[in-house]
């Protein structure tokens, strides 16, 4: 599975579509930088969490990130299809497994690669300014933002994971394009009102009916990996200690979903 794997990089890191996703990520931390410099400059008291949260969720409601990573992703799920490439890879021995685990861990290498590319330009370029004015670069222990960073990482191979489930169950390159960003913005909304609904029913749990809206809320928050990100973006996780745990849960239910009916699919 190593060479697929070499292979399947390879072939995406050379792609026109990952040259234009690497592209939008740099201007996207161009414009974190300088919008934590204009802060900066107007005085304000920030810190690095802020910089680096928001390379998942652009002021708490924009996933900027996800929305550039999912046609990326599908398009080189998706071309695969187009062109029998998976049909000659089981041709020359490969089991569907390795395919589909090589495939799998590509998308999730790209992805993460990527973020942390993010969390390393924006947060050199910005802790020289963040010192002169606030006097000190985290509000947070060091611990908890490397924490906080892990799991926001364990989220994105969750993504890649959900992303590859969904192109094995479209098998075309054109439709998974559009689902997988219709799937991120569903998420994404979701996310959005779920935040939005865990605090009005926090505000007002002694009514009725709401701790048990607000356990299903929060519950959702923490399986989508959309979820995550918002709440790490806002610096707020309640649950944090269950995240990674529901990472590793949407991991294993989309690998077992896709390899199943990767196996059962007639490859022409």
């Amino acid at each position: 599975m190593r060479n697929l794997l070499h292979a399947n990089l390879r072939r995406l890191v050379r792609s026109r579509a990952f040259l234009i996703a690497l592209l939008a990520e740099l201007v996207y931390v161009a414009l974190t930088v300088l919008s934590c410099w204009d802060h900066c400059a107007a005085g304000d008291q920030y810190t690095l969490e802020y910089i680096l949260t928001a390379g998942y969720v652009l002021l708490g409601y924009l996933p900027i990130p996800t929305l550039i990573l999912a046609p990326l992703l599908s398009l080189h799920l998706g071309a695969d299809y187009g062109n029998s490439t998976l049909r000659n890879k089981l041709v020359v021995g490969h089991t569907r497994r390795s395919v589909y685990l090589a495939d799998l861990l590509a998308c999730a290498v790209t992805a993460v690669a990527l973020d942390m590319l993010y969390l390393a330009l924006s947060g050199l370029l910005c802790v020289r300014p963040i010192l002169e004015i606030s006097g000190r670069l985290l509000r947070f222990s060091p611990g908890q933002v490397l924490l906080w960073a892990a799991v926001l990482l364990l989220a994105r191979a969750a993504w890649a994971a959900v992303v590859k489930l969904v192109v094995t169950v479209l098998g075309n390159r054109t439709a998974a394009s559009i689902a997988v960003l219709l799937l991120a913005v569903a998420a994404a909304l979701i996310s959005t009102a779920g935040i939005d609904e865990v605090g009005y029913l926090s505000r007002n749990l002694m009514l009725e009916g709401n701790a048990g809206r607000m356990t299903c809320w929060q519950l959702t928050l923490d399986v989508l990996p959309t979820g995550q990100y918002y709440q790490v973006s806002r610096l707020d996780t309640p649950n944090l200690w269950r995240m990674p745990l529901m990472s590793l849960a949407v991991i294993a239910a989309s690998t077992g979903a896709g390899l199943a009916l990767f196996r059962s699919r007639d490859l022409k």
